[in-house]
């Protein structure tokens, strides 16, 4: 349908006449609008991108179809949801560090010390995880007509609180949050194993992990300046379970950037876990790891101008991969990007990044994945986590 539905624009965009960018049209329902590319168009843009578009919209789509150049899908947009075109300047800026707030001492309390252990190398070669790796992934289950099936990633933070993105929480209409899975890595096992081949190939040890764990949502909340349609800005938030995880060697939480050393570490390369599409856009089964590079904010934008993809990045996000067809897929919302590091004296790993926004193509070359930047954003998980 989502396919359909933008040829339909394609088609209309191709007959219909001629117009300057931005020039004025007239709307349906004749009121004044500007003809601009789909994509700047916010609510239109919101309906033709989701992921099961109503075909209820088709005859207004055809009636606002209107012709940019250089453009295939235009529209004839209320000028009031008119996005701004993006800027190919660029600009070099440092970020800057945000300092928890000292009121915050006692909400820290409840992040756990004991985080981010794992059996795991630095960066290890290989994409595919080994049971107890990434103790700290969740799975997050969704209703979708009257069967409960996975969907976005998500990261364990203490005994009662997932971290995500927002997009994964306020989901379409016919999708209904409802489980947060614990402890799991192959999702068509019910028992997941590591298991040991001698250099015959026989079997000579196996090490299992318990069955996986299924925690109902309780409550969660969205980051309140969340805007999907636009930017993908604030796209984080949290959900608290329905009663307290007890942690086992495959259910432990990970690290937040909680200290001014953590939040202040720069690395070239982060690991990116998930179940996501591959880069045939098939799901995996198995949960998949990935190395990607850092990017600077001022060459990731230039990449989404190129691209024209209007996503306007701040300060609040950060981006990594875009090469090599490595990268994060729709599937890994949500998840986490994180590195090792030294807290206390003892290799950890931190979370750093919130999986937000990537394009169609799993690891299109040259184009980022995006992430909410989670050192931007502790006070605000401090300020929305309880005991």
């Amino acid at each position: 349908m989502k396919a359909s539905l933008l040829g339909l624009l394609t088609l209309c965009g191709l007959i219909s006449s001629i117009v300057a960018q931005d020039a004025a049209c007239t709307t349906p329902d004749r009121k004044p609008g500007l003809c601009v590319e789909i994509s700047r168009c916010q609510n239109i843009y919101s309906i033709v991108s989701s992921p099961n578009p109503n075909p209820v919209y088709d005859k207004y789509i055809r009636a606002i179809a209107c012709t940019v150049p250089g453009e295939a899908r235009s529209v004839c947009c209320r000028p009031s949801e008119v996005v701004a075109k993006p800027t190919t300047t660029t600009t070099t800026t440092t970020p800057v560090v945000p300092v928890i707030r000292v009121d915050q001492e006692d909400k820290l309390a409840l992040l756990p010390e004991e985080c981010g252990k794992t059996t795991a190398d630095r960066i290890s070669r290989g994409n595919v995880t080994k049971v107890f790796d990434h103790p700290w992934m969740v799975l997050l289950q969704y209703r979708h007509k009257g069967a409960v099936i996975g969907g976005c990633g998500g990261s364990l933070i203490n005994e009662r609180y997932v971290l995500t993105a927002a997009h994964c929480i306020r989901t379409r209409s016919s999708l209904q949050l409802v489980n947060a899975r614990l402890g799991e890595h192959t999702r068509n096992s019910a028992i997941d194993c590591n298991v040991y081949l001698d250099p015959e190939g026989n079997e000579i040890e196996r090490d299992c992990a318990d069955p996986a764990e299924d925690y109902a949502v309780e409550s969660f909340v969205v980051h309140p300046d969340f805007n999907r349609p636009r930017r993908f800005s604030n796209d984080i938030g949290l959900i608290r379970l329905d009663r307290t995880v007890v942690m086992k060697h495959h259910i432990q939480p990970l690290c937040l950037p909680v200290t001014e050393d953590l939040r202040t570490k720069q690395f070239k390369k982060y690991l990116v876990t998930g179940w996501g599409a591959t880069e045939n856009q098939t799901g995996s089964d198995v949960l998949l790891k990935a190395v990607v590079p850092q990017v600077s904010n001022e060459v990731c934008q230039q990449r989404m101008v190129e691209n024209r993809l209007n996503i306007q990045l701040t300060e609040l996000q950060m981006c990594a991969g875009g090469q090599d067809l490595v990268d994060t897929c729709s599937g890994d919302s949500g998840g986490p990007l994180g590195m090792s590091s030294n807290l206390k004296g003892v290799d950890r790993f931190v979370q750093y990044g919130v999986v937000s926004a990537g394009v169609n193509s799993c690891g299109q070359k040259s184009v980022p994945g995006i992430y909410a930047r989670v050192v931007n954003y502790m006070d605000w998980i401090l300020d929305n986590i309880q005991p």
